[in-house]
């Protein structure tokens, strides 16, 4: 052995000697399972966060697809004006979706490309939000509170579109244009979009606590630094790559947790609020594309066969059979033989009437011979 690989592991012995004697093999082990229980906790808590936006989202859209079935459907139009009236509410309902997607990333403006066609006609409010303190709204100076304000000046622009939804629903209810219940879904689906966006301000205004963060971090490096003074005696120079995995895994988790804290911004792994605007609208638009389609339309089309596989006959031959029929056909009595050809015709051979009248033969005999007992 040469003297400079004597000298290099006689420094090596020496800096094992040093390192491992004021550790104990209990000690890594035991603050290992302490930051791994923190580190589950704050990923878990990290990821409820993410799955609570996709939900309150999913029940966002379930409310703005109520609203808009209802309004395009259950509204009578009579005049031209009400068509018009229709259609203007479903834009405010595709600028309500788009206003919260952008309210979420705390970007405030109504000149978005988006936005800016669906808003031009609307008076522009500065309301206050709940996604900043109030002492920062004060700070901000809006010279008139009916001007259109900046990307960076707080303002609810959801809550603003809810008071033009619900002043429709108020107008189709005064006039009559729509049944009670419908008026009253409507109602529900308004409450239900406030409540999913107040869920959106407590998910944005509900941070993991900074002292809670601040120490995992701290205790997290301090595991790391402290990890190759236990190693080095048993793996010696393998301690390097052995800590830099390990490192590289504790590390990750806890970015991970850091990155979908919050799930509504523009990275990678946040929620697709762009997509999922942009498929709900073009949900919105088809329904309004077509007229509401009449039930004798699809019920009697010759390509309907509602009694399949009894029955091979379309809708339009069934509505020529009598009660009877259709009922022996659905649910066919004992000895009833029935065909199912395409005839325009059925042949139903009534041994099932022979068979009634043998029944009800003997239970009025057991009747009689009972009471003559």
């Amino acid at each position: 052995m040469s003297a400079t690989g004597r000298r290099r592991d006689q420094i090596w012995s020496k800096f094992t000697e040093i390192t491992v004697s004021p550790f104990k093999d209990s000690l890594i082990s035991i603050l290992g399972v302490v930051i791994g229980l923190l580190l589950v906790f704050r990923t878990d808590t990290a990821y409820d966060r993410y799955w609570e936006g996709r939900k309150l989202w999913s029940e966002m859209t379930l409310h703005i697809r109520t609203l808009t079935r209802c309004i395009w459907i259950g509204v009578r139009e009579t005049e031209v004006q009400h068509i018009i009236e229709k259609k203007s509410a479903i834009n405010i309902l595709i600028a309500f979706v788009l206003a919260t997607k952008h309210y979420l990333r705390e970007e405030y403006a109504h000149d978005f490309d988006d936005l800016k066609p669906l808003l031009n006609h609307l008076r522009k409010f500065s309301t206050p939000t709940s996604n900043v303190s109030m002492e920062t709204q004060r700070r901000i100076n809006v010279p008139c509170k009916y001007m259109a304000h900046d990307i960076i000046t707080p303002s609810n622009i959801p809550l603003e579109l809810a008071y033009y939804i619900s002043s429709y629903v108020n107008s189709v209810n005064e006039r009559n244009l729509a049944e009670p219940y419908i008026v009253s879904s409507m109602e529900i689906a308004v409450i239900g979009t406030m409540e999913c966006l107040t869920g959106f301000e407590r998910i944005l205004r509900t941070p993991i606590p900074l002292a809670y963060s601040v120490h995992l971090h701290h205790s997290t490096w301090l595991y790391i630094l402290a990890l190759p003074f236990q190693l080095v005696g048993e793996l010696k120079w393998w301690t390097i790559p052995v800590v830099g995995l390990t490192s590289f895994f504790l590390l990750g988790i806890l970015s991970i947790g850091w990155e979908i804290e919050n799930p509504f911004g523009y990275d990678a792994n946040d929620l697709p609020l762009d997509d999922f605007c942009q498929v709900l609208q073009q949900e919105i638009l088809a329904i309004c594309e077509r007229k509401l389609p009449s039930p004798n339309e699809w019920i009697f089309s010759h390509d309907n066969y509602p009694l399949s596989p009894q029955s091979n006959l379309n809708a339009e031959l069934l509505s020529k059979k009598t009660i009877q029929e259709l009922y022996r056909i659905i649910s066919p009595i004992r000895g009833v033989k029935y065909s199912t050809c395409t005839a325009p015709h059925l042949d139903i051979i009534r041994e099932g009437e022979e068979t009634d009248r043998l029944l009800n033969g003997k239970i009025k005999d057991m009747i009689q011979r009972k009471m003559s007992r």
